[in-house]
């Protein structure tokens, strides 16, 4: 059995179960992806259209989800391998929540039976989860001790949640060595300060035994149509300066773990059928996310996917585009090689890019993380 003691990397991206996310993750390079531990958030995909009728509902979301449930397991190999990494269902619908927890999970141990390197599944639940799912958590994560997460979100951190999460682990009996917590601020904007986190961490009890102590929340906005067109922004990552700030501060005894949504915002809104998504490149600097805002891919008489080169040949100019690219990061090559295309070349589509930009922003911060000057 491996060490669980330090199952818990320096670094949890929230990455969401699709396509454009998941193909972000494969594409880490073997050093970056020795040091993270991902949470993946499942969620139900667009339902199958008709595609000359996009209004017209082939299959809904749900049985295409389940319809595909049964290989979940095999994609996770095929994309992130072995190593060890959370999983959270709460984004689905309430009624296949524990059906879908108990698949993956099972599938995931029966592969350890035939032979396979064992993946570390840890899962993942709030205090406030239904009985069904909350008991099939803790079910496996009795086997072999290999323990389970609490997720805390901000509006649980208050003068209650001690008595709850006591409650929680006497009744199943679990031993908060064998726990982590994952502190959920969810947004994180100008108005959040160090004093007023460090308030909401003093509601979590035991902080000296847990297994792993883990802070995310997210910066990026819900979409970008604050911003004028054909603009270059930068959005600052308040976030990650909030956890800066906590950990230099000489009153916090038990550093917590850096997480993030990547360059997503952490509310999960869900799909919106038919959307003109603009042509648009996220880009993570040190401080801020530099944006390249396009215009709506399917506007009349616009640009089109046409727009992505000519965003990524403005951004490979710049003094905080990594000028090793290739070297740096999948997402980094992804970029100089788009913006060398020429006409009738492929341009790269909403998911590709989504794809480069989480794969570079995971790979700038495992440097961050890695560089900080010493604790």
């Amino acid at each position: 059995m491996k060490n669980m003691s330090n199952i818990v990397k320096s670094y949890v991206p929230i990455i969401r179960w699709r396509p454009g996310e998941v193909r972000a993750i494969r594409h880490l390079f073997p050093k970056d992806r020795s040091r993270i531990t991902p949470l993946f958030e499942f969620i139900l995909p667009p339902p199958r259209t008709d595609k000359d009728d996009r209004k017209i509902i082939l299959e809904d979301s749900k049985t295409k989800f389940m319809r595909g449930l049964s290989g979940i397991t095999e994609s996770i190999l095929k994309n992130w391998g072995t190593d060890p990494f959370f999983i959270d269902v709460h984004l689905l619908d309430g009624d296949i929540r524990a059906s879908v927890f108990e698949t993956i999970l099972s599938s995931a141990n029966q592969l350890n039976l035939f032979s396979i390197p064992v993946t570390y599944v840890i899962p993942t639940i709030s205090t406030e989860a239904d009985k069904a799912t909350r008991n099939v958590a803790v079910k496996f994560a009795k086997l072999d001790n290999r323990g389970l997460c609490i997720r805390l979100d901000d509006s649980h951190l208050n003068g209650e949640i001690q008595n709850q999460i006591d409650d929680f682990l006497s009744k199943e009996k679990l031993d908060p060595g064998l726990v982590d917590v994952l502190i959920d601020l969810k947004i994180v904007d100008e108005q959040t300060t160090v004093k007023g986190v460090l308030d909401k961490l003093s509601h979590v009890p035991h902080m000296d035994k847990w297994r792993s102590v883990i802070l995310t929340g997210g910066s990026f906005p819900k979409d970008l149509s604050k911003f004028e067109k054909h603009t270059n922004p930068a959005i600052p990552r308040f976030d990650w300066l909030t956890w800066q700030g906590l950990i230099q501060d000489k009153t916090v005894k038990r550093k917590p773990i850096y997480s993030d949504y990547t360059i997503q915002h952490p509310i999960f809104y869900g799909h919106i059928p038919g959307a003109n998504t603009s042509a648009s490149i996220r880009y993570t600097d040190e401080k801020v996310w530099q944006v390249y805002r396009g215009e709506g891919i399917q506007n009349k008489q616009g640009a089109g996917y046409k727009q992505y080169p000519a965003q990524a040949k403005l951004l490979i100019q710049q003094s905080y585009y990594k000028r090793n690219g290739a070297d740096f990061s999948f997402g980094d090559a992804y970029i100089a090689e788009k913006a060398k295309s020429k006409v009738g070349n492929t341009t790269g589509s909403p998911q590709s890019w989504l794809t480069a930009g989480i794969n570079h922003h995971i790979t700038l911060v495992v440097d961050q993380v890695a560089n900080l000057p010493a604790k």
